[in-house]
């Protein structure tokens, strides 16, 4: 797409229904893409439908935001890298790369529906270490609901307490759901039993120990482990939240595109900023063993 056939895919985004002039409410108006506004044609008044977006202040040409928007959603793996981006459009530096998909990642993070699984659930935790102490974990639970059309929840929790995973029970698991779980793992059993929710062996199940949720976060680890050299905690979650997001949109490429065009275009850039004034955290996490 050209500069002004994104700029115009912008302002449909931006205005649903129609423009309408916020001083005269005429309805008509002059497109000027290379000043990225619009002009009123009745009272002349000059209008930035990118002001507040998550494309204002950016230096970035539209056409190349939309670039990478599409690679994230068509990518076939789950979550694309920076350096990839990097390569393949020929950007000035890693950082603008990491800058412009982490804008993407938070979107996505920040607007995407929270679902609750129902029926069948598949149901297991992976542990990934950090660095310099042993003590530097993380946990990536994963549920998989796998009746009908497969929809998939991550969560990255710190401390896996009591209090925590009943927290993350309750949100994203249905209290009629049956949860399916590897008979190994006995600490997911009394998670469960605690909670009351309904269980399932995976080997009563599947007659083997082995379930899809398995493969999922292997992929994960291993997008991680190639994909990162450290991945800290505050943009972890960001990398799960992706990864669900095209998991979970993998039949239709095209919504997920135009979704993640709308997130962008309606998400507020001050809510961005928002979320980056803490200080990173000194933890990094790594995929390893």
């Amino acid at each position: 797409m050209t500069e002004e056939e994104c700029f115009k895919k912008v302002i449909n985004i931006k205005y649903p229904e129609g423009f309408v002039c916020p001083r005269c409410r005429s309805n008509a108006y002059w497109v000027k893409p290379g000043r990225r506004i619009i002009i009123c044609r009745s009272c002349r008044k000059e209008i930035s439908p990118l002001s507040g977006s998550m494309f204002s202040r950016s230096h970035l040409p539209l056409n190349l935001w939309f670039n990478i928007v599409e690679m994230m959603t068509n990518s076939p793996d789950r979550v694309i890298t920076a350096k990839t981006i990097f390569k393949e459009l020929g950007l000035g530096s890693y950082r603008t790369a990491w800058e412009a998909l982490n804008k993407i990642r938070f979107v996505i993070s920040h607007n995407e529906p929270r679902i609750k699984l129902k029926g069948h659930i598949e149901f297991d935790e992976m542990v990934i270490n950090g660095i310099g102490s042993e003590y530097n974990k993380v946990s990536i639970l994963g549920a998989l609901e796998i009746e009908g059309k497969k929809r998939l929840t991550l969560q990255m929790i710190k401390n896996p307490d009591e209090m925590n995973i009943k927290d993350y029970l309750k949100k994203k698991i249905d209290k009629k759901a049956t949860v399916i779980t590897d008979p190994d793992k006995l600490y997911i059993h009394n998670w469960l039993v605690l909670n009351r929710i309904k269980q399932k062996s995976s080997v009563k199940h599947y007659g083997a120990n082995f379930m899809s949720i398995h493969i999922i976060l292997q992929d994960v680890r291993y997008g991680l482990r190639n994909g990162h050299h450290s991945v800290s905690e505050k943009y972890l979650q960001r990398n799960l939240d992706e990864y669900v997001f095209t998991f979970n949109n993998n039949d239709d490429r095209t919504k997920a595109y135009e979704k993640v065009l709308n997130y962008m275009v309606n998400t507020k850039l001050t809510a961005y900023r928002s979320a980056e004034i803490p200080k990173r955290s000194f933890l990094s996490i790594i995929a390893g063993e």
